[in-house]
């Protein structure tokens, strides 16, 4: 009779042991996975700006020299991805891969000013990259610095654990990340 009373009593120390332990284990694991999450959200858009401001530095006035026919626009995203991407919004949209193009925006600088936010929504959306030439005139000499801005929403499951939340929502924050460079020719 003794060894039912002990196994009950052990079984419900059991779970207070793994209310103790379990439930801060279950925080740690999600977050891991959302900071995880969130790198990899940055990466991608460092990657994707990178290699948007490459595809312009090499697109400046001295490009149409020699017979080229090389005079880049910033927009609009066409949706294809493949080797005929023409825009450097299509370029920065395709490397991004993963991020949403709708919430997704994207600010051009060059010596002649900012022009942005601008959306790399492929369906025109609010506010879509227009077709025009970038960086402008006189903005686009070799030497000349032009820097690319993008910006996205991050939203996160951890704001689900923090006490007192009445609806479960996620939390958002704007995830950004730039690259500059000289234009080449």
């Amino acid at each position: 009779m003794k060894t039912v009373g002990r196994k009950l009593r052990q079984g419900g120390q059991s779970l207070i042991e793994f209310t103790l332990v379990g439930i801060p284990m279950l925080f740690i694991l999600v977050s891991v996975f959302e900071v995880s999450r969130g790198m990899w959200m940055y990466h991608t858009m460092a990657y994707s700006v990178k290699a948007g401001i490459r595809y312009a530095i090499v697109h400046g006035v001295d490009c149409t020299k020699n017979g080229n026919n090389c005079p880049v626009n910033l927009g609009p995203p066409k949706g294809t991805c493949d080797s005929t991407n023409g825009t450097i919004a299509e370029v920065i949209r395709c490397a991004g891969v993963g991020l949403d193009p709708k919430k997704t925006t994207v600010t051009f600088t060059s010596a002649q000013g900012t022009v942005g936010p601008y959306t790399l929504d492929v369906t025109g959306g609010t506010n879509p990259c227009p077709a025009t030439a970038w960086p402008p005139a006189n903005g686009n000499q070799a030497g000349q610095l032009i820097t690319i801005e993008i910006r996205t929403p991050f939203n996160s499951a951890i704001a689900m654990f923090w006490p007192g939340a009445k609806p479960v929502t996620f939390a958002s924050a704007n995830l950004a990340a730039s690259s500059s460079d000289h234009v080449q020719f």
